[in-house]
C-alpha cells in the first residue's frame, strides 16, 4: 500500500468531519487522528483515519474505492461502518469478520474508552463505556486466540 494513500485518507477524514464534534464538544477530528496514529502498519493507520467517514457523510463505499483505496482496506471499512438498523451487539459481530476492522476498532474502542480528558460522565455514558468494554476484551480475545493459535514461522522457530 502506498504512503500517499495514508495522506489521502487523512485530508478525506478531514474534509468529511469538518465541524463536527465529540459528546464533549471537541473536534471529532482529533478522535479520528488517534485511532489513526495507534495504528501498527499501514493498513490500519489507513482504515483508522477513514472509519467512520461512511458512517459521518454520504459517501459511499464506491466512493472510497474510486479515490484509490484498495479493496482489501474499503472492505474493512464497510465491516467497521455501523448501520442504523443493527444492534450494538449485532454491529460487533459484524466487526468480528474482517481482521483488519477488529484490529481498528480495537484502537477505536480504547480511544473512546480513554477518560483522562472527562470530566465527568453520567449514567448514560456508564452506560456506554461498560458496552464498549464488554466488545473491546471480547474482540482482544479472539486477536490473542488467533495468535495463540499461528505456527510460528520458520525464521522464527526456535532452534535447539
Amino acid at each position: 500500500m502506498e504512503l500517499h494513500l495514508l495522506e489521502t485518507a487523512i485530508r478525506l477524514a478531514a474534509k468529511v468531519h469538518r465541524g463536527q464534534v465529540d459528546r464533549f464538544g471537541k473536534p471529532y477530528i482529533l478522535h479520528v487522528m488517534r485511532v489513526m496514529m495507534r495504528g501498527h502498519d499501514l493498513e490500519e493507520q489507513v482504515l483508522g483515519a477513514l472509519h467512520d467517514v461512511l458512517e459521518r457523510s454520504t459517501l459511499t463505499a464506491e466512493d472510497i474505492i474510486k479515490k484509490g483505496f484498495s479493496p482489501r482496506i474499503v472492505k474493512a471499512l464497510e465491516h467497521i461502518t455501523r448501520v442504523p438498523q443493527e444492534t450494538y451487539e449485532q454491529y460487533i459481530d459484524r466487526v468480528m469478520e474482517d481482521n483488519l476492522a477488529i484490529r481498528v476498532k480495537l484502537h477505536d474502542l480504547a480511544d473512546k474508552m480513554d477518560l483522562l480528558h472527562v470530566d465527568q460522565l453520567d449514567p448514560a455514558d456508564l452506560k456506554r463505556y461498560n458496552k464498549q468494554l464488554m466488545a473491546y476484551h471480547r474482540m482482544k480475545r479472539l486477536v490473542e486466540e488467533a495468535k495463540a493459535n499461528m505456527p510460528l514461522q520458520p525464521a522464527m522457530r526456535k532452534v535447539r
